[in-house]
């Protein structure tokens, strides 16, 4: 068996594959991460420290406060921090004058109480925070102060340990002992930091108890006790009822009241030294979702409450103003206690300067937020009055901002605007004069003013160009994405499939490999030599520059039979299909384009459905109406069974419309209304029609695939497989419909188990269905041929007339006798097409478990549609093929129409480009309580749900190549309204076969179906071959024009809300349909093989009878 064409195409998978991964290194560079940390001399009120707060020690202070920045004044208090996860700020919002109040409203009540009762002692604030927003991101950003990275999203299944300075290393280096509670978060990125961790496994987003019940668990005793400073405890609870049901469920009023009673109990249990902060690290989507840049989700909540000491107020010049909502997404207006007033704002990276202002630690080196003093206890410090206090806490703040800034754009020297650096620095020196200047609270109060505009002003600054893109990088991604493309299109798409096996020979394909390791070491080791920055660079520039030699040489090679191939091509061939191509790729160009794409492709797919139809239609009108039009021949023909199911097609793609899910700049989006609270947009909820409409259309599939398999012949027998496809998918398919009405049911008594129980055997279900077709995979009976030696009477004959008539036809040669000897085998005219068909309805199941119910019903949808595509293509390619060669390869319009299928199934699917709207759920299915905690379990599953369409339909590639002589196998009557009409000289009789008929149409018998794709195996796997590297060319087509739509628009105002996310999903994309196509072109070699081994035994039986 020849795996050659298998090897060519990993190769080319990986050239493209690398490709990519090289120009996100250099697009989605993150900042360069500092390892210096900060460092200070802690002042003490105790005369038996080494470092003593003395008025002599503060005179030396203000002699010059530019020297300051190396002190800590002396902690203010010791401090817990209660995360709750996905607290939004409208969660902790009261509304007295609502009767009738949302699920997440009014629901902390205890907040409110305790602002009224101690106005300053409480604070109520916007907590803002910085997209990407995913939980391990926000903590990063809560506990170093710096802006997170774009591409740090895809390390949320794994968090690394951070090494940057951050407040946590600094708490643990001054001796104040951290308690931990909750999200085993915190002790990935932390890990033996703290004094005690009860840390738990934050994945399991059904759970909504398990974690919270563990905290509170430990909690009381914690709070007892007086060995820490620090008491950080992450609730998981509310972040996970958004996920399974979103705000406006019934759970969630029960998770915010449960958090309102231990925000209760911590404010009772705690001693009046001790400063609450209870906040949320990001808000939450209606839809309970998160990762994105949008309000809903960037809006989380902050109070603060100390018990004896009362806050700095606004009079301190802090950050945190008053601000005034228009059309600025950062100002506010909030109706609050029966009358207006204004809304207290901070960024969450604020919270890590504070932090360490009110436990007297050096605030990080690489922060960029500014000291809140709204949530700072105000406590006299010895020899230092109030203004003068705040002014060193400012200074410190502010000298710590610009040393880390300034560094980092001496060594970055082309990351910013000349001019910017030299206006800030004038500003700076500028300020360190004025510094020196303030001996009241009204100069502080101007200076501080000033300050804190110039140190958002370098926020702004880091935000606006954080970014280093790579130019190097980015350029030799494109090229080396680039040239396989232009490679697969020269030297594979005009040569014929028998030229294959010339062109890559086994020997040559393995020297190919050894050229491309050798290329990859020489990279790996000698990197440095040519300026790469990492071993990774250096591996993929080397063997990219190796292969595309290669290719180089092998299309020299042949270029006489690729230039003579492509001058049989027409000039104009597939104008109007390579137009709705270059359509479908120029999406990336455009943001605007890009948000409405689930429509483009609905049209494009649309239009080569009725571009197939069309020239159908052109031949149908020839050959079936070539006399007289009739009414009555018209009703019986082929052509208006083909305008319907077009037709059928086209209202599928229309209904997927409602299954499309809406993106945060999509306005007349009518999933939602706009009559929710604060903050939400009402969803319309799913209702139980949706439920049972999609178990409903589960059943229809499961039935109708496996009818088709039964009238093919291929559930015949008792094979392994044909006993898994006679009896798996009913199994399955109740197994999915179960779990779909159980998994979004509101009985509370059902058993998480249970539910993963039926996931689980869908998934074994398909495992199953791996290692059978691995072994065992023909779905085909061969009935035993009848004993030429037995000779039948009736009961009232003699035998031995019987047996001389035996004698005598065994003497003479009858053909019928001979005829005896050959088996007859069910299922073999659809050989190959019966196993994908079978694997495909495995696959299937799978996705459905893991897709919401609706979406469900979307990706049956599209099957629905790739059905009625490959018939309306089956049909037109036997009319038109002229040759076998020409039969086996689909027309470039069908090549295309299933390329914009598997791409609009992500869409049916109600998916979109958007990071806050992945399906994290579908990490869950079945593993609530069983297979493990796996982070990469959890990506696969995450994966399947995400790109069911494009994993779907590309491993089933090789139907556009069977299902033509699948089809005419089992409606032999097309055949005959199909005949050439050339030859008007030769008349079909009643006696005139199939086979006839056939040979007459294209020149070799299609009534053996699919056998006779075996017959002529050269061209078959060359064809299939060149199918998965056309479907390699488009894909890489596709992404390469994303990769430089990004290029393009990389400082475009939308090119990290758009741009950005949208390239990730099609890198993500490439990555899996990639594999895809290898596995279908893997499974027809699998099958061929089989196919092989049957008819030797077929034969070697047949010669011994």
């Amino acid at each position: 068996m020849n795996f050659t064409y298998l090897f060519v195409l990993i190769w080319l998978a990986f050239l493209i594959s690398s490709g990519v991964l090289l120009f996100s290194r250099g697009f989605l560079l993150a900042r360069v991460s500092k390892t210096e940390a900060s460092t200070c001399r802690r002042l003490s009120t105790n005369p038996n420290d080494e470092y003593v707060l003395t008025e002599e020690v503060v005179n030396e202070i203000f002699k010059d406060v530019n020297a300051s920045a190396n002190l800590c004044l002396p902690q203010k208090s010791r401090v817990i921090v209660l995360v709750i996860d996905a607290l939004k700020y409208e969660f902790g919002l009261y509304k007295d004058n609502v009767s009738e109040p949302l699920p997440y409203e009014n629901k902390l009540g205890y907040l409110q109480d305790l602002l009224r009762e101690s106005p300053d002692h409480a604070r109520l604030m916007r907590f803002r925070a910085d997209p990407p927003t995913t939980t391990m991101q926000r903590l990063k950003g809560l506990t170093t102060g710096s802006l997170p990275t774009f591409i740090d999203i895809g390390s949320n299944f794994a968090s690394p340990e951070i090494n940057e300075d951050n407040v946590i290393d600094q708490i643990v280096k001054s001796d104040l002992p951290l308690v931990f509670l909750g999200d085993s978060t915190w002790t990935d990125l932390y890990p033996r930091r703290f004094k005690r961790a009860y840390s738990y496994p934050s994945f399991d987003i059904f759970d909504l108890d398990s974690v919270d019940n563990q905290i509170l668990k430990h909690l009381p005793k914690e709070l007892a006790s007086d060995d820490w400073q620090v008491l950080v405890a992450h609730f998981l609870g509310v972040d996970h009822c958004g996920h399974k049901h979103g705000p406006l469920h019934e759970e969630m009023a029960r998770k915010l009241g449960e958090m309102n009673e231990v925000i209760r109990s911590v404010v009772e249990g705690m001693d009046e030294e001790t400063t609450l902060l209870v906040m949320g690290d990001h808000g939450m989507t209606v839809s309970g979702d998160h990762g994105g840049d949008s309000d809903d989700e960037t809006n989380a909540l902050l109070f603060a409450y100390s018990k004896r000491n009362r806050f700095y107020g606004n009079d301190t010049g802090s950050d945190s103003e008053m601000l005034q909502q228009v059309r600025d997404k950062i100002s506010f207006w909030v109706i609050f206690l029966h009358h207006v007033t204004m809304t207290l704002f901070a960024f969450q990276i604020d919270l890590v300067p504070t932090l360490a202002t009110i436990l007297g630690v050096p605030i990080p080196y690489s922060n960029l937020g500014l000291v809140n003093f709204n949530i700072v206890p105000e406590v006299q410090v010895p020899h230092l009055s109030r203004f003068r206090t705040l002014l060193l806490h400012s200074w410190q703040n502010a000298q710590q901002i610009y040393r880390y800034f300034f560094q980092y754009a001496l060594e970055n020297k082309r990351t910013f605007n000349v001019e910017e650096m030299d206006r800030l620095e004038t500003e700076f020196i500028l300020l360190t004069h004025r510094v020196q200047l303030i001996y009241s609270e009204a100069a502080y109060k101007s200076f501080v003013k000033d300050l804190n505009t110039n140190l958002r002003d370098i926020l702004k600054t880091c935000r606006e160009i954080w970014v280093r893109f790579d130019p190097t990088q980015m350029s030799q991604g494109l090229l080396f994405s680039f040239l396989p493309i232009f490679f697969i299109f020269l030297l594979v798409n005009n040569s014929r499939p028998v030229d294959y096996a010339r062109i890559f020979k086994p020997k040559e394909v393995f020297y190919t490999y050894l050229i491309n390791l050798a290329a990859g070491v020489f990279g790996y080791r000698y990197y440095k030599n040519f300026s790469f920055k990492t071993e990774e660079h250096g591996v993929i520039f080397f063997t990219g520059l190796a292969s595309a030699s290669l290719l180089a040489f092998h299309t020299l090679r042949n270029w006489t039979g690729i230039a003579n191939n492509w001058s049989e091509v027409r000039r104009f061939a597939h104008f109007p299909t390579r137009l709705m191509l270059f359509a479908a790729v120029g999406v990336f160009f455009s943001n605007s384009f890009v948000i409405q794409e689930a429509k483009i492709l609905s049209y494009l797919l649309a239009g080569t459905i009725l571009l197939l139809t069309h020239q159908l239609m052109r031949l149908s009108a020839r050959l079936e109406f070539r006399v007289k039009f009739r009414v009555s021949q018209l009703l019986r023909s082929t052509a208006l069974r083909l305008i319907l199911a077009s037709v059928l097609a086209i209202c599928l793609i229309r209904f997927a419309y409602t299954l499309f899910r809406c993106r945060e700049e999509q306005g007349d989006c009518l999933d939602f209304a706009n009559n929710g609270g604060p903050g939400f947009s009402l969803k319309k909820p799913g209702t139980g029609k949706t439920y049972i409409l999609a178990v409903v259309v589960i059943v229809v599939y499961t039935t109708l695939t496996r009818l088709y398999l039964r009238s093919c012949g291929n559930l015949t027998g008792n094979s392994p497989n044909v006993l898994l496809a006679r009896y798996g998918p009913t199994v399955a398919s109740i197994c999915a419909g179960g779990h779909v009405l159980l998994a979004n049911s509101s009985i509370k008594n059902i058993q998480r188990s249970h539910i993963d129980a039926m996931a689980l055997v869908i998934y074994a279900l398909l495992l199953l269905q791996i290692i059978v077709v691995s072994f065992a995979p023909l779905m085909t009976f061969v009935l035993p041929p009848r004993n030429p030696n037995t000779v039948i009477v009736n009961g009232n004959e003699s035998i031995v007339p019987e047996i001389f008539r035996k004698m005598k036809r065994m003497y003479e040669g009858d053909d019928a006798e001979r005829r005896s000897a050959i088996p007859v085998v069910y299922g073999l005219a659809t050989v190959y097409s019966s196993i994908v068909i079978t694997f495909g309805v495995f696959l299937a199941l799978v996705m459905m478990v893991l897709l919401e119910p609706r979406s469900s019903i979307g990706l049956v949808v599209c099957i629905a549609v790739g059905a009625i595509l490959l018939s309306v293509h089956g049909i037109l390619r036997y009319r038109t093929a002229t040759s076998f060669e020409s039969c086996v390869q689909p027309t470039f319009t069908a090549l295309v129409g299933w390329f914009l299928l598997a791409h609009f199934c992500f869409f049916a699917t109600s998916h979109q480009t958007t990071l806050s709207q992945i399906e994290w759920r579908a990490a869950f299915v079945g593993r609530t309580t069983g297979l493990g905690q796996s982070n990469i379990l959890s990506g696969v599953l995450v994966i399947l749900n995400t790109f069911c369409g494009p994993i779907f339909f590309f491993s089933m590639y090789s139907l556009l190549s069977t299902e033509t002589y699948s089809l005419f196998a089992l409606f032999p009557n097309l055949i005959r309204s199909c005949r050439n009409p050339g030859n008007v000289n030769i008349k079909a009789d009643a006696t005139t076969s199939l086979a006839d008929m056939a040979n007459e149409a294209v020149g070799f018998d299609m009534t053996r179906g699919e056998l006779t794709l075996y017959e002529y195996e050269d061209v078959f796997l060359g064809a299939g071959f060149k199918l998965a590297s056309q479907f390699f060319m488009l894909q890489g087509l596709k992404i390469f024009c994303a990769m430089l739509a990004c290029t393009i628009h990389c400082r475009h105002l939308m090119v990290w809300k758009i741009f950005a996310p949208r390239f990730i999903y099609e890198a993500v994309a490439t990555f899996v349909t990639l594999p895809a196509l290898i596995l279908g072109y893997l499974l027809v070699l699998r099958i061929h093989r089989a196919v092989d081994t049957l008819i030797k035994r077929i034969n070697t039986k047949t010669k011994v009878h």
